[in-house]
């Protein structure tokens, strides 16, 4: 591929993906031994290609694509990255996707330690979209599966090691019916896997770095035996220090992978198994003050408080199995079947808002579905016929907490703060028809999905001094049964559904310049933090804000072209788009309260411009820009029914401009990656109280490696945030913050990293 910047492409995947019930705690040194075993006899390094798709043939996107051109015809706006821009430009955590496009246009991703590992306790896990929050982490799906609902725990985010991964896309502006993904106001972020290679292979890697970062992977490919059959084996280990206060993070992170794919003529299957086990210190939340002029202020070491760093930290073990299984009846015909299923179990520990008393967070939750896909030709236009069915299990809203008093340094269980149980899953299902169809230079492309979100039954029962003891500290499970249902804080299941339309053109003027336009109706997710809201004598019941939920509705349209003058492509899109039922804590005349409701309307325009240079084939440069405005359509009420004159203004947390400039020099098996980070300035609260400064970062990859008898080796070296720039990174707030309410996390400061890499 000739381009260095994430740029517009179509985007038809498939998905697998399998599960097992092993412990990667037990396995991982064994694997580790075994993929050594296997390393010591590699055969030869796969070379992969990036294929165009065919007119039902998916796209195969495999390891050395540098970063993919755009398809000037596909009438939406997309950007990928590659496995080798990932290399180049990611961080060396070797984790997290959403680090994988943070130099795309209009997408901001802050991540609390430079190697991308922490996980955000709660639903903000870093990065917008045009401004968009992904709530709770639901943005993102993995082979189009949403692997994870919206639950505030890591999800996929930690699941699968970059090195397993192809590439990572992300949609943005009206999402396509066939799209994917549970909520797709934010975009939609898809992480394709690295499936079993055709050729025998075998990868080793060794990773140090600031703060006592280590990572060590491994992966050997079988290639294709005489069955048919291909298969992989992987594992890693990542651990960390935190960069400020004390303690790990991750204080460990081992991951297990295992795939295989199956020819059988017509029918083909893939499965991939994932197991990661991850444990880690917080990072403490600052406020705007402290941020800006304390940037390593952290928990304490004082083990009689809550502050203490040992009560602030999480523990999770996640697991998923992914699946596909497609049938082609001629070479028009494609039936495919994608089944999957994620467990999530860990628990957040935190400082309650008694200085004695810490929380405990449970989360232990599954989810399951899977989709099924008819795709064929009629009268020259691509047909696909769809359903996608998703189950989710609570928290998500949060359910069960555990409440612990401090005694002489240790914790002792007190009482349950929260505690319920769940009658009904959260399930989503979704019903698409879509069509493709090119006239000589003009493509047209559309489609209808109806999205039906059931929202979960919970009974929640009478917590506090209720369940005070020793004797209490239970299972959720086993609680419930002893305690008193609490009728006023129960809701039952309910369900509604939206009709979401979308329609794309694209006319090719030439084969160096083409235009585009998109428009759609996107769908967010509803407010389900009002579980447990409290209740008065005006509201009795909790039903009452559950029965008031919608879903956040968003229309979007896009503008778009590709250009080309010779070495030189410019993709600037104008974008516009205007939101409903957005999820804001705002006063509410029946309850006398101020409770988050589905009844924010906002509106948004910007631009959009991916630049590249491509002098040689030794030689690229990249450079992206982007300009947002997000801003309320009309004022608002606060505590008191206080009215909030916040008419226009821009947005908590979203700054107007935004760009970066990179490029990537490899010749004579050297590598130089620099790129220039640019974030505005912008504020942490709507009445403008709060101002965060712009900022620039600065870093820089570098690499020699060279081929050998036996394979290839490669040495490099990450230097990020070479200035140690002192900023305010990750910002969590609502659109409706006024003075000091948003929480802040200060950027991290000047890290290096070195890797050594063999493949054979």
């Amino acid at each position: 591929m000739k381009t260095l910047h994430p740029c517009i492409r179509r985007a038809t995947t498939t998905v697998l993906a399998a599960a097992c019930p092993c412990r990667p705690g037990t396995l991982v040194s064994s694997l580790v031994s075994l993929l050594a075993v296997g390393l010591s006899s590699g055969l030869f390094s796969a070379h992969a290609i990036a294929q165009e798709e065919a007119i039902l043939a998916p796209i195969v996107v495999e390891a050395d694509a540098l970063i993919d051109g755009p398809e000037r015809s596909e009438p939406r706006t997309l950007y990928q990255a590659g496995q080798e821009t990932i290399r180049l430009f990611d961080t060396p955590g070797g984790t997290n996707p959403l680090t994988a496009v943070a130099e795309q246009p209009g997408v901001r991703v802050a991540t609390l330690d430079a190697y991308g590992l922490n996980n955000t306790r709660g639903g903000q896990k870093g990065i917008r979209v045009r401004g968009e929050v992904s709530t709770h982490g639901v943005m993102g799906t993995v082979e189009g599966l949403a692997l994870s609902g919206p639950g505030p725990g890591p999800g996929f985010l930690s699941l699968f090691d970059k090195e397993n991964i192809a590439a990572v896309t992300l949609a943005q502006g009206a999402i396509s019916a066939d799209g994917g993904g549970l909520f797709t106001t934010h975009g939609v972020l898809d992480t394709r896997l690295l499936y079993p290679r055709d050729h025998a292979y075998r990868e080793i890697s060794f990773g140090v770095g600031s703060d006592g970062f280590q990572r060590y992977f491994a992966r050997i490919d079988s290639g294709v035996l005489s069955t048919g059959t291909a298969l992989f084996l992987s594992a890693s280990k990542t651990r960390a220090d935190k960069w400020r206060g004390y303690g790990e993070a991750p204080k460990g992170r081992d991951n297990v992978e295992v795939g295989i794919k199956q020819n059988l003529g017509k029918l083909n299957m893939k499965l991939i198994y994932a197991h990661n086990e991850q444990s880690q210190h917080d990072y403490k939340a600052l406020t705007y003050d402290e941020a800006r002029h304390n940037r390593k202020q952290d928990f304490s070491r004082n083990n009689a408080s809550n502050d203490y760093y040992d009560f602030n930290r999480q523990d999770f073990r996640t697991q998923a199995l992914l699946s596909e299984f497609s049938y082609d009846f001629n070479d028009q015909t494609r039936l495919t079947f994608k089944p999957f299923w994620m467990k999530e179990k860990g628990d957040y520990l935190f400082a309650a808002a008694n200085n004695n008393m810490v929380t405990k967070l449970l989360i232990d939750h599954d989810s399951y579905g899977a989709t099924a896909e008819l795709s064929t030709v009629l009268a020259d236009t691509r047909i696909r016929l769809g359903y996608v069915w998703t189950s989710t299990e609570p928290p998500g809203p949060q359910i069960n907490q555990k409440a612990y008093r401090i005694n002489n340094g240790h914790l002792e269980f007190r009482q349950w703060a929260k505690l319920s149980d769940v009658t009904d899953r959260h399930d989503f299902r979704s019903y698409y028809l879509t069509g493709l169809r090119r006239f000589d230079k003009l493509t047209v492309q559309g489609g209808i999905r109806y999205a039906r979100e059931r929202l979960p039954g919970i009974d929640a029962y009478t917590a506090g001094a209720a369940t005070v003891g020793s004797s209490w500290d239970l299972s959720p499970h086993d609680a419930a049964k002893r305690a008193n249902k609490d009728d006023s804080l129960s809701v039952k299941a309910r369900s509604f559904g939206e009709w979401l339309p979308q329609v794309g053109v694209a006319y090719d003027f030439t084969p160096a310049a083409s235009v585009y336009a998109n428009l759609g109706r996107n769908i967010g997710m509803p407010s389900l933090n009002v579980f447990m809201q409290a209740t008065n004598s005006y509201v009795p019941d909790v039903q009452q804000y559950w029965n008031a939920i919608r879903p956040e509705l968003s229309t979007n349209l896009d503008l778009g072209a590709h250009l080309r003058f010779g070495d030189i492509t410019l993709d600037p899109t104008l974008y516009f788009s205007r939101t409903k039922n957005k999820g804001i804590n705002v006063y509410d005349d029946l309850s006398h309260s101020l409770w988050s409701q589905n009844v924010g309307k906002t509106a948004a325009h910007g631009v959009l411009l991916a630049t590249a240079w491509m002098p040689s084939e030794t030689l690229r440069v990249f450079g992206n820009f982007s300009y947002t405005r997000s801003y309320f359509t009309e004022d608002i009420r606060g505590a008191g029914g206080l009215a909030l004159g916040v008419k226009g203004n821009q947005l908590p947390d979203i700054p107007k401009y935004m760009g970066n400039i990179g490029m990537a020099l490899k010749t004579r098996g050297v590598t130089i990656a620099p790129v220039v980070q640019y974030v505005g300035s912008r504020w942490g609260t709507v009445n403008y109280r709060e101002k965060i400064p712009a900022y620039f970062t600065l870093d820089v990859t570098a690499g020699y490696g060279q081929k050998a008898s036996w394979g290839n080796w490669e040495a490099s070296l990450a230097l990020l945030n070479a200035f140690d720039r002192r900023y305010i990174g990750q910002v969590s707030t609502s659109e409706t913050t006024i003075a000091s309410g948003a929480i802040y996390y200060p950027g991290a400061p000047r890290t290096l990293a070195a890797k050594l890499s063999f493949n054979f």
